[in-house]
């Protein structure tokens, strides 16, 4: 038996390939025979798919697996957890357990944007963690690899940094498709690895058996409908459809009707509805496509696992044709490219259960590709091709007229030969780049859209509030999110609708208009505003009113993200307690990681741990503690202070980071850089640069200053606990300066040395260690005080 894993899965579909890759993954992490296979299989499952729709079913499916193996938990239970990471649906915490076994599944903009350190409906100081833990000890397994896109060479080139720059723990990438074409990994670092990939496929044996040959056997008679999309008739195109969609749908079955674009499919699914609504016992109607919240989409997935015995027509988007395990009896869809078409097909007949007196039937609608212009010369109908390209539809087009059967043996015989060239191609110099996650000096960004979608499908998030509610001042749930196009949103905008984003760093909201808005982006509505409907998704049309989801009535601050919030738990610790609990967090991760990692250098990590937070002795820090109350009870406890029991302080000094203190107080104490950069790091505010921030309190007599740290500041000894003490200091920015100076090197020149000495991902996991271990040891305090 071969115990390496493969690199390409290439099966067709309704096979499986999903439990093949949960189920393996978990029998070789927990049930080899080897212990060494054990070991070296990682301890994250990352299964990334490229639309929401298929990742709720896949992440059902996971738990329902897990479950009846008695294995499902939550995450530091010993057992597998199972997180959800898409628009919409974004799990908290699941960062908080670098060394537990888990399964993260979700599109590819929520995880490609995080294995990019700019993760799309999350704060930027959590950034750091999500790009360490998807880029170290993690299988990656990409499905559906053929509706990618610009996502796909981008899959293969983080595989091939990986490799160059090195990471802790294995990592390794898994790409499945029914329609698999190699030459999308052939990028150009990834280009060796790619003409020598180990590809997992149906053998003769498999092709045998009695199930499998059913479905690959199973026959889809193959037809042109008679309706055809053209530019001058496109008002008439969804009722002369939806016309002949009731005309072969066969009662009391299932059909589907599988069209290009979420207007056609809200427009046809209006028709259907208009046309059937006299009829005695109608067909249930049903819509899918991406542009649902969560909240509708649950109640869609809900019905999709029901049978009306009246039957069922489904109009759907691309979001349907793969992965969604279905089976219709008749199937129509628009012209696509051939390898959609494939995907499409697979979702009639699927497991070969209709036959000749029930013949499974498949009708493919033209698109007319090619209009005359006013000169009397044909041209490309962009209109009618959206959002594909003509020529490969054209292509698609002459298959079909030589078929009368789509069944996976008549269709196999065929190969796109339309691989789209990615328009850009992520490189080592942009992925060191993105390290940094400092905005620039206008507060801008690196855009990583363009590395992970085609420019123009890049989605925002939407949600609605009664603004005049206090709860809206709440952060968003993920029953509320809307995924939205950019091209849409936008052109909503236009109408002066107002809408605002929150700026996490100046704790306030920003209006949004059409000229700023980029992808990722979470925006507030009013629910005045409208453009949506309940039961057709996102229309952009603001007669559509919404209605407010009522919030539950422990609803997660804006701030939920910000580390800020575990400095007030409840009761009065003193920096030498927070010390020792920090640090024999760290040094818990690294008996149990030891064995596996022992190159990782641990010394500096407990070291930082230890040290992490002893700039909260700075009197700014100090000062914007409430002061005790006689009905605390402090033990005899004495200052200084890193948690405190009340809400209520600010800062005398704007944007004041004490971890700026805390590494500046271990540069000063000759302490390795490394500890220094992982007492910075350890909220995500302070790591590559040290820089003043508008807004921030000069100290009026000249002296430098930089997050709240001015040149000068008196830093107090301080016990840090197990008889490890701290000298009294007078800080100083001198770090900041260029080059060489009297300290030595520039805090800049420094963490570039570290980063490019560790890597960029090995160096980020160190980060989230030291991280987790002081929220462990901030968790400790707090159930000290329950």
């Amino acid at each position: 038996m071969d115990d390496s894993l493969p690199q390409l899965v290439d099966i067709p579909t309704g096979l499986g390939k999903t439990a093949t890759t949960i189920l393996g993954w978990l029998w070789r992490r927990r049930f080899h025979q080897d212990r060494a296979i054990q070991n070296a299989t990682p301890r994250r499952l990352v299964y990334c798919l490229p639309m929401r729709v298929l990742v709720e079913q896949t992440y059902e499916n996971a738990k329902g697996w897990l479950n009846e193996l008695n294995l499902l938990g939550n995450p530091g239970d010993g057992k597998v957890s199972v997180h959800l990471l898409m628009g919409g649906e974004i799990a908290l915490d699941w960062d908080a357990h670098p060394e537990a076994d888990a399964i993260l599944i979700g599109t590819q903009d929520q995880l490609l944007s995080r294995a990019l350190n700019r993760g799309y409906a999350m704060s930027r100081y959590r950034w750091p963690m999500h790009f360490s833990l998807l880029n170290n000890d993690c299988l990656w397994t990409f499905d559906e690899v053929q509706l990618m896109g610009a996502g796909l060479p981008t899959t293969a080139q983080l595989q091939a940094f990986r490799e160059k720059l090195g990471t802790y723990g294995a990592v390794h990438s898994l790409w499945m498709s029914a329609t698999l074409k190699k030459e999308g990994l052939a990028t150009v670092d990834f280009l060796e690895q790619a003409a020598r990939l180990q590809t997992l496929s149906l053998n003769d044996q498999d092709k045998q058996h009695q199930e499998v040959s059913k479905r690959t056997n199973a026959r889809k008679s193959l037809t042109k409908a008679q309706t055809i999309w053209r530019a001058e008739a496109a008002d008439d195109y969804a009722e002369t459809l939806a016309k002949e969609v009731v005309q072969k749908h066969k009662t009391e079955s299932f059909s589907l009707v599988i069209v290009n674009r979420v207007n056609r499919a809200q427009e046809v699914f209006k028709a259907l509805q208009e046309l059937l609504r006299s009829a005695s016992q109608p067909p249930d109607l049903l819509l899918i496509h991406s542009r649902f919240r969560s909240a509708e989409r649950k109640k869609i997935q809900a019905r999709l696992k029901e049978s009306p015995p009246q039957g069922r027509i489904i109009v759907a988007t691309q979001a349907i044709e793969a992965g969604i395990d279905l089976s219709a009896q008749t199937l129509f869809t628009e012209l696509a490219p051939w390898s959609s078409l494939v995907q499409r097909f697979g979702r009639c007949n699927r497991y070969g259960e209709y036959n000749e007196d029930h013949p499974a039937r498949i009708f493919w609608i033209d698109l007319e590709t090619l209009i005359v212009n006013k000169k009397g010369e044909n041209e490309p109908n962009k209109e009618a091709a959206q959002p594909y390209e003509t020529t490969p539809l054209d292509w698609a087009r002459k298959q079909l007229t030589q078929l009368t059967d789509g069944g996976p043996q008549a269709v196999s015989g065929f190969s796109d030969p339309f691989p789209a060239p990615p328009a850009h191609m992520l490189r080592k110099k942009d992925l060191i780049e993105l390290f940094d996650t400092t905005p620039d000096l206008a507060g801008n960004d690196i855009d990583v859209s363009r590395y992970i979608r085609e420019t123009e499908n890049n989605d925002v998030q939407v949600y609605w509030r009664a603004l005049v509610d206090k709860n809206s001042e709440s952060a968003p749930r993920d029953e509320e999110l809307c995924s939205v196009s950019i091209k849409s949103f936008r052109i909503f905008l236009k109408r002066k609708k107002p809408a605002s984003r929150w700026n996490s760093l100046d704790q306030e909201w920003v209006p949004v208009t059409d000229r700023s808005v980029w992808p990722g982006l979470t925006i507030r509505m009013d629910i005045g505003s409208g453009g949506y409907s309940e039961e057709l998704g996102w229309t952009g049309d603001e007669n559509d009113l919404v209605t407010a989801l009522p919030p539950p009535p422990d609803a997660t601050p804006l701030d939920a993200y910000d580390d800020n919030r575990r400095t007030f738990i409840g009761r009065y610790v003193t920096l030498t307690e927070h010390a020792k609990d920090v640090a024999e967090a760290l040094n818990a991760f690294r008996k149990i990681l030891f064995s596996s990692l022992p190159d990782v250098p641990w010394d500096d990590l407990s070291k930082a741990a230890r040290w992490h937070d002893i700039g909260k002795a700075h009197e700014v820090f100090q000062m914007m503690l409430p002061t005790p109350l006689p009905s605390d009870d402090l033990g005899g406890a004495q200052p200084p202070w890193a948690k405190s029991a009340h809400k209520g302080g600010a800062y005398q000094r704007p944007h004041f980071r004490h971890e700026l203190a805390s590494a500046l107080a271990l540069l000063q104490h000759k302490e390795s850089d490394l500890a220094a950069y992982l007492a910075a790091a350890h909220h995500g505010k302070v790591r590559l640069s040290i820089r003043s921030l508008p807004g921030e309190r000069a100290s009026g007599d000249g002296r430098p200053f930089a997050r709240g740290v001015w040149e000068g500041d008196e830093l107090p000894a301080v016990d840090l606990g197990d008889k490890i003490q701290s000298q009294k200091l007078i800080l100083t920015l001198a770090y900041m300066g260029m080059g060489e100076g009297p300290h030595g090197a520039s805090w800049l020149e420094r963490t570039l040395r570290l980063r490019d000495e560790y890597g960029p991902f090995r160096l980020a996991w160190m980060e989230t260690l030291v991280r987790v271990a002081d929220w462990r040891g901030t968790q400790k305090e707090e159930e000290i005080n329950e």
